[in-house]
């Protein structure tokens, strides 16, 4: 009886279905013996990339370049408020600190904004409230104050970009509102944002989760003005940059972080909402220090 029930056991074993269940025993047995079965020698495998809700996406080695990820990255998309990296870096070079800037009737009425015709202030706190709370209208009344107008500061960033290779960008105003003629790109966004973090202020400034700023409703008081970008927060290492949300341009962010001295940027445009786009950058992140310290990053063609 017992031989019997042996044949019995072997013929299953050697039926066909039971050659491909013993195949693939084996082949799990190897995997987690030797995590390298059947990889060549020298070869790395890539893990797999996560699921985004953004139809456009890149993760970039700030420190060479290196394209790690990417996903629909020449598709011209709205930038949203992603645009205001342009309007800081070129505050900051071509501004004065404690200059002061009078809110215009045009800023004052621009979309999203706590400020109003005539308000005064320092340019420095203007640029905080903008990159920060991403005030709409800080960003035009600064590229006013900057440019003469705002379509001469919107000449100014289109320069600026011509120089940092931004081919699929073309802006026409200072805070990323939608219009047809204002657009950008995933790799685009993360040239002209790698470019802005290698200016020390400008780094110091989106990497602060909050600022002590001065109330200009109340005299003489003082308020905390919270980043938009909960990444600063959520996410270990996360050292900036820019939040941007319209309807026609969905949830869109430039992301930032440091791990074991390797920093990484990621550009999500047109997230699935506001919430979304924060979870698709914290996997592409992930994702980009699991691929980078692995050597799995493809140096830019140009």
């Amino acid at each position: 009886m017992v031989f019997l029930n042996s044949v019995a056991k072997y013929r299953r074993l050697l039926s066909p279905l039971g050659i491909v269940r013993l195949v693939l025993m084996v082949a799990i047995a190897c995997r987690l013996m030797m995590p390298d079965c059947g990889v060549a020698a020298g070869e790395r495998v890539l893990p797999d990339a996560p699921w985004i809700t953004a139809p456009s996406a890149i993760v970039v080695d700030m420190a060479t370049g290196g394209i790690i990820y990417a996903k629909g990255a020449d598709d011209r998309r709205y930038p949203a408020s992603t645009t205001k990296i342009m309007t800081g870096i070129l505050t900051l070079e071509n501004g004065d600190y404690n200059q002061n800037v009078t809110v215009s009737s045009h800023a004052a009425w621009v979309e999203s904004t706590g400020l109003w015709a005539g308000q005064s202030m320092r340019e420095f706190e203007m640029l905080e409230l903008m990159l920060l709370e991403s005030d709409n209208g800080a960003a035009t009344a600064l590229g006013e104050a900057i440019g003469g107008s705002e379509a001469g500061f919107a000449a100014m960033m289109n320069q600026k970009a011509q120089e940092l290779g931004m081919s699929g960008t073309h802006f026409v105003n200072c805070n990323g509102m939608p219009d047809e003629n204002h657009y950008s790109t995933a790799r685009d966004i993360a040239k002209v944002a790698a470019y802005a973090m290698k200016n020390e202020m400008f780094r110091r400034i989106v990497a602060s989760p909050r600022i002590i700023m001065p109330d200009w409703e109340k005299p003489g008081s003082t308020y905390e003005a919270e980043n938009t970008n909960k990444l600063l927060e959520s996410y270990p290492g996360c050292i900036g940059v820019k939040t941007g949300y319209t309807n026609a341009a969905g949830g869109c962010l430039v992301s930032a972080a440091s791990r074991n001295g390797r920093e990484l940027l990621c550009v999500v445009l047109k997230s699935s909402d506001m919430d979304t786009r924060f979870s698709d950058s914290a996997a592409l992140l992930d994702y980009g220090f699991l691929c980078a310290e692995n050597g799995l990053a493809e140096l830019p063609r140009n």
